[in-house]
Parts: structure tokens; sequence; C-alpha cells
């Protein structure tokens, strides 16, 4: 294969070589705008790009050439100063060949680390903050990926795992922290010692900024900002990418009420000046390759359904059994994935709910799960909208109408990447109309998307499953709280030796009523279970 297009852009042997082996012909657009001033000019970089057009390694790439670079400078310095000084036992120390940025080679002798040396010295050289947990450990894996060749270690720190482990990953003293701004912020305050180089750090990355800098979101994010611009480090050297980052929200539209005084909309320019400001950017090189489709790539068809709310159950089922792929549901709330996850087992298709309130091995078995089904269907709140990379997403659907246009173009980003070609679908109801229409004005839209093609008749069929499949939902709830109610009652008199009779039961169902609705219940799913066999 021709790599030729990656030479130009100066990067270290090492990493050519890593970037080869995972078959990345070219750089992306994004790449090739952004390494050049960053290695060559040593930029900081304000990046926007659409979703999937290979930001991870358009600040990862540069990072790791600066890092290589520095410790290669180093090792060969230290060599030139130590050679006078070389006694007669060189020969029982090791040998370390490290590479300058042509590719050759310098050797320098190093004592070998003893048993009680604490490697929690070692410099931290580079923080990257994202907003999620999945998001953190993709961005790791990404980076790993190109440190192949490399002895530099990279290190996740995210909430939901435990945080003695993590302590224990700093204690090694990974060169690349990246990590979500509560759990970095929650060590840095317990004064770990790999952090507390924060200060001096050469690298300092923002993904997916112009959510992460949203103080209701994040304040974790303002205050590590302020502890790490309390001393200007001129040395450091700042990436912040987005693929909304130019995008500004419209204020929402109400016919109906009159504001006294009209607001100015945030400018694009504004937007980027409060950023840069913000995180204390020198003369950023800007690269903004959004303007044509704001965010969403071409390759993305856009469509919407309009219905009533008590339809989008039925409309959602007939959408996915009529285009069989891998799906990928938003909701707005917890409950809602709760709820709809609920509906949609009971209809046989299998959903892997995703939310914050899961422990997060389980949202990470789930993820693994969807990508490794070609007909898996995830149902997620907007920890999957931002960054994660799933190929072969064919559908992207908007249960509920996403709040903000950056919400909309990030969960959209999550289909058609790598070349591919997918589906954003809207379910919008008449109550969240002026949401919508709002989200298409932010995005410059003059006209609303185009309506998704539906056969009544099989709708009226699959209404009918879905209507089956809610009550199923309702009385399998209200079982479940019977149930617990009843199992705590009977053992809390277990143990206390006594024993009940149905009066005596809490408020509710006795045994008897309890095996009836059960009963019930069976009867319904076998009755559902028909349907679903006559149905296509």
């Amino acid at each position: 294969m021709n790599f030729s297009e990656w030479k130009p852009l100066n990067i270290r042997t090492e990493i050519l070589n890593a970037i080869k082996l995972k078959n990345f012909i070219k750089p992306t657009k994004i790449q090739s705008e952004s390494i050049p001033p960053a290695i060559n000019d040593y930029r900081d970089i304000l990046g926007a790009a659409e979703t999937g057009s290979g930001k991870t390694l358009a600040f990862g790439i540069p990072i790791l050439n600066g890092i290589l670079n520095a410790k290669s400078q180093n090792e060969c310095e230290s060599e030139s100063s130590d050679s006078d000084e070389s006694s007669g036992d060189v020969e029982n120390m090791p040998e370390i060949m490290e590479l300058d940025k042509n590719g050759l080679g310098c050797v320098s002798v190093v004592n070998l680390p003893s048993n009680n040396i604490n490697v929690s010295n070692k410099k931290l050289w580079a923080v990257i903050l994202v907003p999620t947990r999945e998001l953190a450990m993709q961005v790791q894996k990404h980076i790993e990926d190109i440190t192949k060749f490399t002895e530099i270690n990279v290190a996740t720190i995210v909430g939901g795992l435990s945080s003695e482990k993590q302590e224990r990953l700093l204690r090694k003293g990974p060169e690349i922290v990246v990590a979500t701004p509560g759990r970095l912020w929650e060590l840095i305050q317990k004064d770990d010692p790999h952090l507390s180089q924060i200060n001096k750090i050469k690298y300092f990355v923002i993904d997916e900024a112009d959510r992460m800098v949203e103080t209701a979101h994040f304040p974790e994010l303002h205050l590590m900002l302020e502890k790490i611009n309390l001393k200007r480090n001129s040395k450091r050297q700042n990436f912040v990418f987005s693929a909304t980052l130019t995008m500004v929200h419209k204020a929402p539209y109400r016919p109906n009420i009159k504001h006294k005084k009209k607001k100015k909309d945030l400018s694009a320019e504004d937007k980027l000046n409060k950023l840069i400001e913000l995180i204390g950017m020198k003369n950023p090189h800007i690269v903004n390759l959004t303007t044509t489709n704001f965010g969403i790539t071409s390759t993305v068809n856009e469509m919407q359904v309009f219905c009533s709310v008590i339809e989008k159950d039925s409309y959602l089922y007939y959408f996915l059994k009529k285009n069989p792929g891998r799906s990928l549901v938003f909701c707005n709330s917890i409950s809602c994935v709760k709820r709809l996850a609920s509906v949609f087992n009971i209809l046989k298709l299998n959903p892997l709910p995703i939310h914050s309130n899961m422990i997060q091995k389980q949202r990470l078995k789930n993820l693994d799960k969807f990508r490794a089904n070609d007909h898996g269907l995830l149902i997620a709140t907007d920890v999957a909208a931002r960054g994660l990379d799933i190929i072969g997403v064919n559908h992207v659907i908007h249960y509920d109408v996403p709040r903000t246009a950056e919400i909309y173009v990030h969960r959209s980003g999550r289909t058609a990447r790598a070349s591919n070609t997918g589906l954003s679908l809207v379910i919008c109801t008449p109550d969240k109309k002026n949401i919508y229409l709002n989200v298409l004005r932010t995005m410059k839209r003059s006209k609303e998307l185009p309506r998704l093609e539906v056969e009544q008749r099989i709708l009226r069929n699959y209404s009918t499953c879905v209507k089956q499949a809610q009550e199923i939902t309702l009385l399998e709830e209200k079982a479940k709280k019977e149930t617990s109610t009843s199992n705590w009652f009977n053992k809390a008199a277990e143990e206390m030796d006594i024993l009940l009779d149905d009066d005596e039961l809490p408020k509710g169902m006795n045994k008897t009523e309890l095996e009836k609705y059960k009963k019930m219940l069976n009867s319904k799913r076998k009755n559902l279970e028909k349907i679903l066999l006559t149905i296509k």
C-alpha cells in the first residue's frame, strides 16, 4: 500500500509504522490540516470537523510525536554528558535504543531501576479530557494503537470504576492520562503524586469542548482550568476539538411571548474567543471543516416522523421492523430508556440499554454486545451521543427530539462513519414541534426534514403488538412491586418466627390474587407471541 501522503506531515518513524499497521492509508482532512501546524510550529489547535472525521489522531499524533522527540533529545544529551563519567562496570548496564526525528538511533547507557524507586516520579506529559467514560476508553485505545512501537503508556481515569485501582495505574507513571473531569479532579484533590504535575504538562486536550466547558455540566473542569492556568505555562500546547465547535444556539421560538429587549445572538467567533480565553490558548490555529453541513456528513440521510405521543412506540417498532440493521435509539431521560427497553424486550427485539445510572461494567458489556451484533438495538441516553466510534450503525433514531442542535449533530454522527451511509430519524410530537424547528433554525435549515413514508395497514398491525407489550410492561412492573413487598414482609416475619395469614400480608394482593395475576400475565405473553408469529 502507498502511505506517501503521511510523509509530508513530519511524523516520526515509530508512529508511521503503527499507522501502517492499522492500514490508515492517508490522513483525513482534519488530520492533514491540524498535524503540520501542531508539529512544525507548535501551535495550539482549535478544530471543528464532522463526526467520524478522525479528530482523535489529529491531536494524538502531535502529542506522541512531541513526547518522542523530547525523550530522544534527552537520551542523546544524557549520552553525551555521561560519556566521560563511564566506569568499568558499563558492560553490566543495559543499552536503550531511541530514534530521533529522522528515524536514526542514539544509544544511552542508563542504570537499572531498583525495586524501591517510586515510579510515580515519572513525568506526566499530557492530559486529555472527555465528557463520558466510554469515550475516554475509546480515546485511550486509539492512542495506544499508535504507541505500539514506543514505550509510552496511556492510562484512563474515569468514574464508575474503583478509584483505588486507578490510583495504582497512576503510580506506574503513565505519560498520557485520558480522563473525565469528575474523577480526575477527585484524585487531584486527594493530592495524587503523579497528578501533582498537572501545572507543568506539555499537552492539554479538551475533546467535545463545546459541551465540556458548560459550567452546569462539568463544574470540575472549570475548577481544573483555574488550577492549571493559575501559573501560566507558556510551553503548554492546547488542543480543543468538537464537531459542533462553531455552532451557536438560537433562542427558542415562542410566538405568543413578547420579549422586552431582543438579546443579540452569540456568534461563532464570540464562542471561539470565549473558549480561547477560558482555556488559555495562545495564537491558536483554527481548523473549521463544518461550514457546509454543520457537522453532519453528507452520507447521513435525515428524515422525520410526526405523530402523537401515544403513537411513538408504534412508529419506532414499525421503523425497526421495516429497516433491519444495527440501530441506536436516543432518549432524553433514563426512565424513557428503561421503559422502552422493557417494551421492546417483550417484542423480542433484545434491546441493550445504556444510561448513567448503570454500573460501568454493564455499560461496556452492552456496548460490546451491540458492536458484535449486525442487528443490534441499543437504547441510550446522550451518554452514547458523543465521540463513540461504532462502525456499522445503520440507523440513529431520535425517539425524543434532541434539546439542541449540537445534540442532534452528535447523535446523528453515530451513523455513517468510516465512509458508510446511514439514516437519522427524528420522531416528533406536537408538544416538541417548536424544539424541533429551533434545531433546524440553528442549523440554518430552511425546510423541514423529509417525512418517512409509512404503510398505514402495516403500522396498525404493529400497533396492536406494541399496545399489548405496553400493557404487559405495566402489569409486570406492578407484579414486581407486589412480589418485592410481599417477599420483604415474609422474610422479616420468618426471621421473627411469625406465621402470616393472607389477611395479615401488607396492603395489596394476597398470595392467591398474586398467583392469578401472574397467570394472567403469562397468558398475555403467550397471546402476544402468537401474534408476533403471524405478522411480518
